[in-house]
């Protein structure tokens, strides 16, 4: 990661660990993206989005 570059703190949200676990392990690969959460429903997914304030979100 060059300096200056700031990380993106994702949650992932899907109903299916496998889609999850490939996800992660995607976007592990990237220094500057960290994923902070998993959720496997919606409802889930917006409490941990409350919660643990994502900086990418789709409303």
């Amino acid at each position: 990661m060059k300096r200056g570059d700031s990380i993106i703190r994702i949650l992932l949200a899907d109903d299916h660990p496998l889609v999850r676990d490939g996800l992660r392990s995607c976007l592990e690969m990237y220094e500057n993206i960290e994923v902070i959460g998993e959720a496997k429903t919606g409802s889930e997914a917006l409490d941990k989005a409350a919660e643990l304030k994502p900086d990418v979100q789709r409303q």
